[in-house]
């Protein structure tokens, strides 16, 4: 980010080598008092489409202060600015592309294994196992058919049929469980037994989409102190 520029630059020592490089301990105090006194900033919520410039334009008339975003929020420094439904959709199936089967017994952790070739016995679903998370019952495979309800699995290679593998869903693996909750509250579940009607499946999906969105409430510094801000800003990296 441009905002870098500012920085002056110091001589660093790792080990027997050293390097010139950026140094981004300048405006920790300028940062101290900004970030921790409240009567310098104003909470803010970006909306669908708000894009950095845009906002430092809206509140400030310059769109060149989009940088003050980043130096308020430690979150959009790591993690970037948020990301439309759209991108977000996009991104979790790219991450994600490939299917998650569950089964109606626990005979998964005796009879499959990661790198395993299996195969569904009415489908004709080839796929290669490459996880296998016992606490949700899941297990992740490279293939682009999915696997039949109730159908029985096989090993590809030996043509074993494991009779009590019983293929109990076969479904996108951005839309399988991250983890479930119940009254808002992150829990544990018996994947094999009924999942009780309070608790709530969080999909992979829904976690992306929650990461994204507590990205959105973020601290900007009020209007009427950003020249002053700035100024000290400007001032602590010896510019």
């Amino acid at each position: 980010m441009s905002y870098f520029n500012k920085f002056p630059k110091v001589l660093y020592e790792f080990g027997q080598e050293s390097s010139i490089t950026t140094n981004l301990t300048a405006y920790a105090e300028v940062l101290d008092q900004v970030r921790l006194s409240s009567s310098f900033y104003q909470d803010y919520y970006i909306k669908s489409g708000d894009r950095p410039d845009h906002i430092a334009f809206q509140l400030y008339g310059n769109p060149q202060l989009h940088w003050t975003f980043y130096l308020m929020n430690p979150k959009l420094r790591e993690q970037s600015w948020p990301m439309s439904s759209l991108e977000v959709d996009e991104k979790v199936k790219k991450d994600h592309p490939n299917i998650v089967l569950t089964f109606k017994t626990p005979d998964i952790t005796t009879l499959l294994s990661v790198g395993q070739k299996i195969k569904g016995y009415t489908s004709g679903a080839v796929a290669t196992i490459l996880n296998i998370n016992l606490d949700l019952g899941q297990v992740t495979v490279d293939s682009d058919k999915h696997f039949n309800q109730n159908e029985l699995i096989q090993d590809r290679d030996t043509l074993e049929v494991f009779s009590t593998l019983i293929v109990s869903s076969s479904v996108s693996e951005h839309l399988a469980a991250h983890h479930y909750t119940k009254n808002g509250e992150r829990i544990d579940i018996n994947p094999y037994d009924t999942i009780p009607s309070d608790v709530v499946k969080v999909t992979l999906k829904d976690f992306y989409t929650d990461q994204n969105d507590s990205l959105k409430q973020i601290r900007v510094i009020k209007p009427s102190d950003i020249n002053r801000v700035v100024s000290a800003f400007s001032n602590a990296v010896g510019e």
